[in-house]
């Protein structure tokens, strides 16, 4: 009996070292602030450092690795050294992070392409999309690079002038897509600024819209606002959708073909404290004979509101003339708080896009604590939906084509690629408001990759659009062939 129990001890301690080692996370957090060609971003770039670091160091898993580089890569070859140190014991089941934040600067040439600027005050050096390809290949497993950077949806190839961007995203081959293992996150688009804090009053500086808005996405004040589904989990598709409503005033990019897939660290507790956190919104696609947005906080100590609301009107938001003003007279008590903001004078044929901003009142200024996307659809009595596509796409997992859908007014659409038996390959959108942008349009990129990152075979594709406006249910296709080149079609209503 007791030789038994030896030999069953003995079986259970070799099927306990022959299970595979679990998949581990890991980040590198780097910032530059101090340049030689560029105005310095200041000291306060640090706190986007200490908000995202502070939120993984919350995760459950413990990260297996937390590097940061605040102001000390002014070379590739620096920031080469920085990630091999970091990434060394990657593999391929881990999941392997970097954030950069720092300049962004377009080309002087017309060729929609960006740099991203390092420097650490002595030394500068610009850092071109492929060049940062060259230095994460070769880390095994996935790749999350997040990119915190004016212009950075350039470095994606998705281009500067908005009247051609989807045009010139045809011939733009990023490097990031010959691997299903690379993630990118970007701040902005190709025409668009990572800094709007008009800092005059605010105690967070330079802090970026972004970085405040992916920390809180992931738990850092407790609340995991970016787990839409409620699992206590957050996606990368996840905290894409999050960002496009939590930060209005740039359009964050994502290429990835595996976002559904990719589980990020979040904080299982509050790692920092403010006084308003755990924001919780209602629908923000309002209409225009219903135009009340609803939403919750909580108050953690006695504080005072104040609610700032920007239009986004001619191209651009209207800080000049935002509408500003405080939640009643007093200050708030501790405490949960729901509200509803009703906006005035919208008639039913009214539509666009403002921006909500909240910010908690101290004696030493305002602390921005959220900001949400709002927009108003109109009452429409026969909406119709344009969807459209190249009729083509002949080099799949190295390129991307564009896509574009819409309606005339603010929507959220849900896109998806459909094989020629009607199922489903990929999802591009799912519920996806529209921002601020020309003819309210929704536009998407497919690198021709499936769900699981696998480059599709060639073949007759569908692509698949669908909105509701009020209570109207509208969809769209346009027809796709996959191949070497050969390809006929042309988009549907």
């Amino acid at each position: 009996m007791q030789r038994a129990i030896r030999l069953i001890i003995l079986l259970s301690l070799l099927c306990l070292f022959s299970l595979p080692a679990a998949a581990q996370t890991r980040a590198l957090l780097i910032a530059c602030s101090d340049f030689i060609t560029q105005p310095d971003l200041g000291s306060a770039i640090s706190g986007n450092l200490h908000m995202i670091a502070s939120t993984l160091l919350g995760a459950d898993p413990a990260l297996a690795g937390l590097s940061i580089e605040d102001g000390t890569i002014g070379t590739p070859e620096a920031l080469a050294d920085a990630i091999s140190a970091s990434f060394a014991d990657a593999n391929e089941d881990d999941l392997s992070i970097l954030y950069l934040c720092t300049h962004g600067i377009l080309s002087s040439a017309d060729d929609n392409q960006a740099y991203l600027l390092l420097g650490n005050g002595e030394t500068e050096s610009p850092l071109s999309s492929a060049e940062l390809y060259r230095q994460l290949s070769p880390i095994q497993g996935d790749k999350l690079l997040i990119l915190d950077a004016c212009f950075s949806g350039a470095l994606l190839g998705r281009g500067a002038d908005a009247a051609n961007a989807y045009a010139a995203a045809q011939s733009f081959e990023s490097p990031f897509l010959k691997d299903s293992g690379m993630h990118v996150l970007t701040s902005a688009s190709a025409s668009e600024s990572s800094w709007y804090y008009d800092a005059e009053g605010l105690q967070s500086g330079a802090v970026s819209y972004f970085a405040s808005a992916l920390s809180s996405g992931l738990g850092l004040y407790g609340s995991i606002e970016a787990d839409l589904n409620g699992d206590r989990e957050v996606t990368l598709a996840e905290l894409h959708r999050h960002l496009s409503a939590a930060v209005p005033s740039s359009s964050s990019q994502l290429l990835s073909s595996r976002a559904e897939s990719i589980v990020l660290p979040a904080a299982q507790g509050a790692m920092l404290s403010r006084p308003l956190s755990g924001f919780s919104y209602g629908a923000s696609l309002l209409r225009a004979d219903d135009p009340t947005l609803d939403f919750s906080f909580t108050a953690t100590r006695e504080t005072m509101v104040q609610y700032r609301l920007i239009e986004y009107e001619n191209g651009a938001w209207n800080w000049t003339d935002s509408k500003v003003f405080l939640d009643g007279n007093a200050s708030l008590a501790p405490g949960r708080h729901m509200r509803s903001l009703t906006l005035p004078t919208v008639t039913e044929t009214d539509s666009g896009y403002l921006m909500l901003q909240i910010f908690s009142v101290g004696d030493n200024g305002l602390l921005l604590c959220s900001e949400r996307l709002i927009a108003v659809a109109p009452v429409l009595d026969s909406p119709v939906m344009v969807l459209s596509a190249p009729a083509r796409f002949e080099s799949p997992g190295v390129s991307e084509i564009p896509i574009t859908a819409s309606i005339g007014a603010p929507s959220e659409i849900t896109v998806t690629v459909l094989d020629e038996n009607g199922a489903a390959v990929r999802r591009l959108s799912a519920g996806q408001l529209t921002r601020p942008a020309d003819e309210n349009a929704l536009h998407l990129f497919w690198d021709g990759r499936d769900s699981m990152g696998s480059i599709v075979p060639d073949g007759r594709y569908t692509l698949s659009a669908e909105t509701f406006i009020g209570f109207s249910r509208v969809k769209a296709t346009a027809d796709l062939i996959v191949s070497a080149g050969q390809a006929s079609s042309a988009p549907s209503p």
